[in-house]
């Protein structure tokens, strides 16, 4: 057994989506009983009037048998609220930014997104994050907010990484780990890695989208794998 599983940008998106389909026949084989959602686990994600969208009940049904660390992705940033007191998550491992220790390694975890400074994304992050935005949405109702949520996300796409990108969160895990920091997690780039740094190691789990991939921790050790 794992002592902790890591995914990200699974971008689930209802029963027909392909990587809904993967990523719940990999949770009812997975051996873990820590999970570390590092972010963009939906496509969308909302809860209007208080309750998510029922094409992820399924998904949060199979997520209630873990040990939940929940960090907010660019596509699902209202999923921590979301998971906040329920059984599966423990509030102390719920934030933009977590350090926690998995395995024997001291872990600091975040999607990874906040290495784009881009004017655009910054406003935008600002925007939907923002109470206006939530109100429109819960007025929109389920169906409204969901066909809304859509046209903002675009399609899947194949997920290609963005090298800028990379090369930030490769400098920025590196300054992360010669602070103390023994593992460095990072997703958004659908760029799946492991790289291994001075006194530490930097792991994106990928996506689901076009690699399938996932990463693991035991003791002092850490993996990448593929479905």
């Amino acid at each position: 057994m794992f002592d902790a599983v890591v995914v990200s940008d699974v971008h689930c998106d209802g029963p027909d989506s392909p990587t809904q389909v993967a990523f719940l026949g990999f949770l009812s084989a997975l051996r873990t009983r820590k999970l570390v959602l590092a972010g963009d686990i939906f496509h969308t994600f909302w809860c209007p009037g208080g309750a998510p969208f029922p094409a992820y009940k399924p998904v949060l049904d199979a997520l209630a048998d873990f040990d939940l660390v929940v960090l907010p992705g660019n596509h699902d940033w209202a999923l921590p609220g979301a998971l906040r007191g329920t059984p599966a998550a423990d509030s102390s491992a719920i934030g933009t930014r977590v350090r926690l220790r998995l395995g024997e390694l001291d872990t600091e975890v975040s999607h990874g997104d906040e290495v784009d400074d881009s004017p655009r994304y910054r406003a935008l992050h600002r925007l939907l994050r923002g109470a206006a935005f939530g109100w429109s949405l819960d007025r929109l109702g389920a169906d409204g907010a969901w066909s809304l949520l859509h046209r903002l996300a675009g399609g899947l796409g194949d997920g290609q990484p963005s090298p800028l990108l990379v090369s930030r969160q490769h400098a920025l895990a590196a300054e992360r780990v010669s602070q103390g920091r023994q593992l460095l997690v990072m997703g958004h780039t659908h760029q799946p890695e492991r790289r291994e740094l001075p006194g530490g190691v930097f792991l994106n789990p990928g996506d689901w989208v076009r690699h399938q991939t996932w990463g693991a921790v035991e003791g002092d050790r850490v993996t990448l794998h593929r479905l």
